[in-house]
Order: structure tokens, then sequence, then C-alpha cells
């Protein structure tokens, strides 16, 4: 919900939904209602508190940060040089693998279904 808010232009709106989450953490409110620095907050707030369920990637590419933030975290792991089976093309995220393929058996039932593109 504060994040609907924010986006929406209601940033001082948005703060109670996210101070509810951080006080029951036992962490100190936001104040701050720059549309931008909130929305970045908040995407914090979503890393942090759904770490384990699977939200990241749908919410990188949701907000247009999964190209970027995937290519510099595969580009730190080469770099590292702790992980020599990583290939080039590895962590090589493009725009094409933004979307799923489209399951055989549905293009089946509608002909008119056009695959997405890379797949």
């Amino acid at each position: 919900m504060a994040e609907i808010l924010n986006e929406q232009g209601k940033s001082a709106e948005a703060l109670p939904y996210l101070n509810e989450v951080r006080k029951r953490a036992d962490l100190g409110d936001i104040t701050n209602t720059n549309q931008a620095q909130l929305r970045n907050i908040i995407l914090h707030e979503r890393r942090v508190e759904l770490a384990f369920e699977n939200k990241r990637w749908l919410d990188l590419v949701r907000t247009g940060n999964a190209i970027s933030v995937m290519n510099a975290y595969g580009a730190a792991l080469k770099a590292s040089g702790n992980h020599p089976n990583l290939v080039a093309s590895t962590y090589n995220v493009t725009q094409n693998r933004l979307l799923f393929p489209i399951p055989f058996n549905e293009r089946l039932v509608n002909p008119k279904l056009e695959q997405n593109p890379g797949y």
C-alpha cells in the first residue's frame, strides 16, 4: 500500500503503512516524503521484509531495475574470482529475459499467440 500511495504522489499517506512494518521490527519511523527517495526506501524494505519469499525478481522487473541490478551482480561475481565456473554469458540479462515463454500448450489452444521474443 505504501508503494502504491507513493507512486500516486501521496507520499505522506504512504508513511503509516511503511512505518507499521518497521515498528514491528523495532525500527525507527521514516519521515522522508520525497517521492524518489521514498520509492527507494520502500523497495529496500520489501527486499529485507520478503528476503526469502521469491519476490525480488518480480520487484526488479516491475520497477525496471532487473537488467542493471542482475548484470552488476554478475559482473561483481565474475570479478571476485571466487566463481571460476561463471562464463561470460552468465548473468547477462537482456530485455528478452524479462518475460517468461508462453507455454507450448497455450499456443496450441490459441494459434494466434506469438511466442515472446528470445524463445
